[in-house]
């Protein structure tokens, strides 16, 4: 391999991990917190529906940073978007005064293999996990340096499971203080 090629493979790798990568619906899409809520809306496949709404419009909206970031400062919850891309999973993107601050995957009803093909992606992604449990519940606990992630799982009954997968950067706190 050259230097050349090795050079462009390391600023590639720098580059990612500056960004969050999903792959909702099978298509990479890249964005690094703070994008404004304009860019992501233009760069969004065609192809799949998207609606917003504010936490205000949706009272029974569940969203953990959400919650997280308005127990910090209540009065966020007006400046707050969600725009979500109706695909498999689900994808809400949370702007805070239009910056991206986190993304949730809501994956719903999972079988055995689609769990453990999030869990394999997520670990290729962000390393090794620390893991809490509780019975038949698991938080996944992945980060980078600027990319903190949460893999939640409910094992129910009939062999299926519940998933939901929360984004956020590192730099939360930060970035709500000098907001």
């Amino acid at each position: 391999m050259s230097k050349h090629n090795t050079r462009f493979s390391v600023i590639c790798g720098l580059i990612l991990s500056a960004a969050i990568t999903l792959t909702p619906a099978g298509a990479a899409i890249q964005y690094e917190w703070g994008t404004e809520l304009e860019k992501v809306k233009k760069s969004l496949p065609s192809d799949r529906e998207s609606t917003q709404f504010t936490p205000r419009d949706k009272q029974n909206y569940k969203n953990k940073i959400l919650s997280y970031i308005t127990a910090i400062d209540a009065d966020l919850a007006d400046k707050i978007i969600i725009l979500r891309l109706e695909t498999r999973p689900v994808t809400d993107f949370l702007f805070v005064k239009d910056r991206l601050y986190t993304v949730m995957e809501d994956w719903g009803r999972v079988d055995e293999k689609t769990e453990k093909e999030i869990h394999a992606k997520l670990a290729g992604l962000y390393g090794k996990p620390l893991v809490q449990q509780d019975k038949s519940f698991f938080i996944y606990s992945y980060s980078n340096d600027t990319t903190k992630v949460l893999y939640y799982l409910m094992k129910l009954p009939e062999g299926k499971s519940q998933c939901k997968v929360y984004y956020y950067t590192r730099q939360l706190f930060k970035m709500l203080i000098s907001e």
